[in-house]
């Protein structure tokens, strides 16, 4: 008898251990379900090795402004004329050229060397090249661990006059969604119309693309394309390499895009060596038109030939002025922030590309008093050329 009473306890623990392991598990997975269980890719190729390189460049930037305050430069003399992708094979870096507009030759020497001051605690990492310039202006190089990173131009004397005035536009478009529902439903929550592009072989590609629909939001396949470094960085499942041929890239393409339903358009994701390949992306470019998307370039890297030959081939287009979050420190998000509404004031449009960060979220949120300050923030498809 007492042998019974003893089995029955036993038994009676092992099921209840058993209910909790199950219990367990059960929480757990319903956890990851929201949050994604899956290892998140590198977002962007300039993600890999350029951490110290990116902490340079963001002190660079905080000097140059740091001058520009000190000056009393007008923002409307602040010219932000293009951020172009670079990259050595190890770096991956975004180039700036910048214009500033002084009244007289004075003060543009006064803010050449304001800067050269800002950037002085650094001189073991930075450097200033001095450039050939025109007659009514100073041109310099700035170059990080001897990798050139800014070209300045300090001009001065007679200016064009000024444009007639017009409401600049910004386009905003999160890359990179799939792996992290809630983080995505986050973006969707700013008030704002935000294109949302997401990877195709992730493990909430559909979730998320369903209530992108449902919300009406602007839907877009991030396509994965190889990359220079491939395959020490790798762009994930789905990928469009130059080695496939024309039929290869046409049967993955088709997967690619029946993964995301009511997807509007395309945008690359890395791809700096198939979007050079004119052949390749003709062949995608081709298929893309067949089925009325629109192509926006990610530009990773400055010879893409995506932007330039979808122009030709009638595509509604566009291309990416300036990537926010490469460098997630708050400072940095908020500096590429500010020349996104330069680059939009000045030019009259801009798009701005980020990723499905919590510190680009939280930057985003802070800034959209500033974004909307003069500037109407519109949906891709009004970018589009």
């Amino acid at each position: 008898m007492k042998r019974k009473k003893t089995k029955h306890w036993v038994l009676l623990i092992f099921l209840v251990f058993s209910l909790c392991v199950a219990v367990f598990i059960f929480g757990c997975l319903w956890f990851l379900k929201g949050k994604g269980s899956s290892p998140v890719p590198l977002y962007e190729e300039a993600y890999s090795g350029s951490g110290e390189l990116s902490g340079v460049i963001r002190k660079i930037d905080l000097s140059i402004y740091d001058a520009l305050y000190r000056s009393r430069i007008p923002e409307k003399n602040v010219v932000f004329q293009g951020v172009e992708p670079r990259d050595t094979g190890k770096q991956h870096w975004e180039f700036t050229r910048l214009l500033v507009r002084c009244p007289d030759k004075a003060r543009a020497r006064d803010l050449l060397g304001r800067i050269r001051k800002a950037l002085s605690p650094l001189k073991q990492k930075v450097s200033v090249r001095k450039e050939k310039s025109a007659s009514r202006a100073f041109s310099f190089s700035i170059l990080a661990n001897g990798l050139p990173t800014h070209r300045v131009v300090l001009s001065f004397g007679a200016f064009p006059p000024a444009r007639q005035k017009y409401r600049a536009r910004i386009a905003l478009i999160i890359d990179d969604l799939g792996y992290d529902p809630g983080l995505a439903r986050g973006f969707m929550d700013l008030e704002i119309p935000v294109g949302l592009s997401v990877l195709p072989c992730a493990p909430f590609t559909r979730r998320i693309a369903a209530e992108a629909r449902k919300r009406g939001c602007v839907l877009m396949v991030h396509l994965p394309m190889e990359p220079k470094r491939y395959p020490a960085v790798n762009p994930g499942p789905g990928t469009l390499y130059t080695s496939m041929d024309a039929e290869q890239i046409l049967h993955q393409l088709s997967e690619d895009l029946d993964q995301v339903p009511g997807a509007r358009g395309v945008n690359n994701h890395m791809g700096s060596l198939f979007t050079e390949d004119r052949d390749k992306m003709t062949v995608v470019l081709r298929a893309l038109k067949r089925r009325h998307l629109f192509f926006v370039d990610s530009r990773t890297t400055p010879e893409s030939v995506g932007y330039d030959l979808a122009r030709k081939m009638g595509i509604p287009t566009a291309r990416r002025t300036v990537f926010l979050d490469n460098d997630l420190h708050p400072e940095a998000i908020e500096s590429q922030v500010r020349r996104l509404l330069n680059m939009a004031r000045h030019k009259g449009w801009a798009i701005g590309i980020g990723h499905p960060h919590q510190e680009t979220l939280m930057l985003l949120k802070k800034s959209l008093p500033a974004l909307r300050d003069g500037v109407d923030i519109v949906p891709v498809l009004e970018l589009l050329g």
